[in-house]
């Protein structure tokens, strides 16, 4: 768990991220998480019964939530982000549709039906340790991440200057199954996200052209880039 030092320099750093105007909608974040929780919702194999709940575990700006409320409309929603900013803005903007709270993944308390984590896992070398904690507060365990993601072809690591830091395959989550953490895992779907994630229709075009020539220059081909859906279900 961070100290009360890491903690505040690290939720310093996501409120400015999250502000009005700042790096999280200039970069078209807002947009991003939308279209990956639609993609969730559209592959999900989780049916949730009224009266169920669903925490959206490192919710950002809340974008995922009218995805969520539409595929499971009898559920109650949550959202909790690191953020206290994003908190604030998410109360605004969907409090009508969900409740919010402050906390990192390892603050979470209580217990939910659901907890839904989208394209955060990779940003984290620990994320094993993350995966085990939010598996103790809910049932089923639905995890989107980046697919087969590499480097100049590498697998990636831990790298100062770099956003991603794991790649992750289908049998990434099967540790659960064998240290007893989790029941059942669902087979993983890996899925194309147009514009949020995969190769939009212009890339289609450009890129395979661009790959014929990154040999002669000892560049490693650029793949199209997919998502993983992990749904695991919590041996607890």
């Amino acid at each position: 768990m961070m100290n009360k030092t890491e903690y505040q320099a690290n939720e310093d750093q996501w409120n400015a991220v999250f502000k009005e105007g700042g790096r999280w909608e200039k970069a078209y974040g807002r947009r991003q998480t939308r279209l990956f929780a639609e993609a969730f919702c559209k592959h999900t194999q989780i049916d949730l019964e009224s009266g169920q709940t669903i925490l959206d575990s490192s919710c950002a700006l809340g974008d995922a939530i009218p995805a969520l409320a539409s595929q499971f409309p009898n559920a109650k929603l949550h959202g909790c982000d690191l953020s206290s900013v994003a908190i604030a803005r998410c109360k605004k903007e969907q409090g009508d549709q969900a409740s919010f709270f402050v906390g990192a993944m390892e603050e979470i308390t209580g217990t939910y039906d659901m907890i839904y984590s989208s394209n955060t896992l990779e940003h984290l070398v620990d994320y094993q340790e993350k995966v085990r904690e939010l598996l103790k507060h809910c049932r089923y365990l639905c995890i989107l991440v980046p697919y087969d993601e590499q480097r100049f072809g590498r697998d990636l690591e831990y790298d100062l200057e770099a956003d991603h830091v794991v790649t992750f395959r289908e049998n990434s989550f099967n540790f659960l199954l064998e240290e007893g953490s989790a029941k059942h895992v669902h087979p993983p779907r890996v899925i194309s996200i147009p514009t949020a994630w995969s190769w939009s229709l212009l890339n289609w075009i450009i890129q395979p052209l661009k790959n014929i020539l990154r040999p002669f220059f000892g560049r490693p081909m650029v793949r199209n880039q997919k998502q993983i859906l992990y749904e695991i279900k919590s041996a607890e």
